[in-house]
């Protein structure tokens, strides 16, 4: 690793203690200089033209491609504050980031949900997924999640909550549901008291990482003849709350988006007036054609 990368990587990690930014942003700028066989005051504009189109022609995923340049953008960004005469940065925005169209959350079936649930049996995994799956908890915040972090038992008639610590540092509140706390407090009951704070550890007493938490979902997964992500529980939190009727402005607090029109998707994968509307329109063609003397499709 290049002294500048190294410096890079505690420059992220003093920014966002808590992120694994500095992971993510690491990885994919040296990936970057690797492919260059250059050093990053040689790099231009024209190499990171062919760098784009090495990623597509290997056929990885527009979002990744894009976060690979926010990486080096930031990186040259960075060295500006390193460096005396820092070298222009070859990341133009206009020119190379890829734009990205609409995309829906996808959420898990019900049923597949069920059907995961059925092989867990660990009292710490059954916690962290069903705080994913109830609580609409990030795997990250899943993962920073700390003894201090726990209000269980909350005066003034208030739901126990926990104190969350999200995407670029951000903290926010999230409830807890019944089925939520119940896993939660089965968990803690059998947890072995060590020097790390986190509530969620590994067999050696350590915070888990994100992806040990992936692993293990992939796992249970694999056993339930399954596929379902991390974020896919978290995607079914909200279109649960959908189908509750819960008002756009409170899923988004639930949610822990800042802007509202990310809310605002999950009203796209259920909603259930759209739904009706789609029904009673659909029954009165069919009714249409056939008084006509036609014949339904198969």
């Amino acid at each position: 690793m290049l002294p500048e990368v190294e410096r890079f990587n505690k420059w992220l990690r003093r920014k966002s203690p808590r992120a694994s930014t500095h992971i993510h942003y690491t990885n994919d700028l040296e990936i970057f200089l690797r492919w260059q066989e250059k050093h990053p005051n040689e790099i231009n504009v024209r190499d990171v033209d062919a760098f784009i189109e090495h990623c597509q022609q290997s056929g990885h995923a527009m979002s990744t491609i894009n976060r690979r340049l926010a990486a080096v953008r930031c990186f040259y960004h960075f060295l500006t504050f390193e460096l005396d005469v820092p070298p222009a940065n070859p990341v133009i925005p206009k020119r190379h980031f890829i734009r990205l169209g609409r995309h829906l959350p996808r959420d898990a079936e019900d049923a597949d949900v069920e059907r995961l649930f059925a092989v867990i049996a660990s009292p710490r995994d059954r916690a962290m997924f069903v705080l994913m799956l109830r609580c609409g908890l990030r795997v990250g915040e899943v993962r920073n999640l700390s003894m201090s972090d726990l209000y269980l038992q909350p005066s003034g008639g208030s739901l126990p909550r926990l104190w969350l610590h999200g995407k670029g540092s951000s903290e926010r509140v999230a409830y807890l549901s019944l089925q939520a706390l119940a896993a939660l407090q089965r968990w803690l009951e059998v947890r072995l008291s060590c020097g790390d704070e986190a509530v969620f550890l590994n067999r050696f007493g350590q915070r888990l990482t994100v992806t040990g938490i992936q692993l293990c979902l992939a796992a249970y997964c694999h056993k339930a003849g399954i596929w379902i992500t991390c974020h896919q529980l978290r995607h079914t939190f909200g279109r649960h709350l959908v189908e509750a009727h819960v008002p756009v402005t409170s899923i988004q607090r639930l949610m822990g988006h800042v802007r509202l029109r990310t809310t605002e998707l999950y009203m796209h994968v259920s909603d259930q007036q759209i739904q009706a509307d789609y029904e009673a329109a659909m029954a009165e063609i069919v009714k249409g054609f056939l008084s006509e003397g036609g014949q339904p499709c198969t």
